[in-house]
């Protein structure tokens, strides 16, 4: 196995050094560009999204949703639900996940993170850092 290619795109590698809001509509908060120069490959994409949430409503919590993007076609998602933290306020949450892809066509490929809040109206959610993503390409 060898690594062909890596790129990354980065808001913040620290907590809480953010604040970027989400509706129920898909905001865009990282991209690059990642080349592919074998047909016989693995792209690994690993994303992790640090956030927050306040003004939930009793025993409702809000849904982050992130989604990624090659190309503008979806490659990987993620959902995850608040953890309900009794009264106290904000509650900080931490998302993480890695998208494999198998014989990704040679070429250059734009991904991007998309997240959203799944259920607006059971709270506020706001990405809060770390938020990143890093890509490479294996042979």
């Amino acid at each position: 196995m060898a690594l062909l290619s890596y790129n990354r795109s980065i808001i913040t590698n620290e907590a809480e050094a953010t604040f970027v809001p989400l509706t129920g509509i898909p905001t865009l908060i990282l991209e690059f560009g990642l080349s592919v120069p074998e047909p016989a490959n693995f792209v690994e994409l690993q994303t992790s999204v640090g956030w927050q949430v306040v003004n939930t409503i009793a025993d409702f919590q809000p849904t982050l949703r992130l989604v990624v993007l090659q190309d503008g076609l979806e490659v990987g998602a993620a959902h995850q639900e608040a953890l309900a933290d009794g009264d106290d306020e904000p509650v900080e949450m931490l998302a993480a996940f890695q998208t494999v892809l198998t014989d990704v066509t040679v070429g250059h490929h734009v991904y991007q993170v998309l997240v959203y809040n799944l259920q607006p109206a059971q709270g506020d959610i706001a990405v809060t850092g770390p938020a990143t993503i890093s890509g490479k390409v294996i042979s």
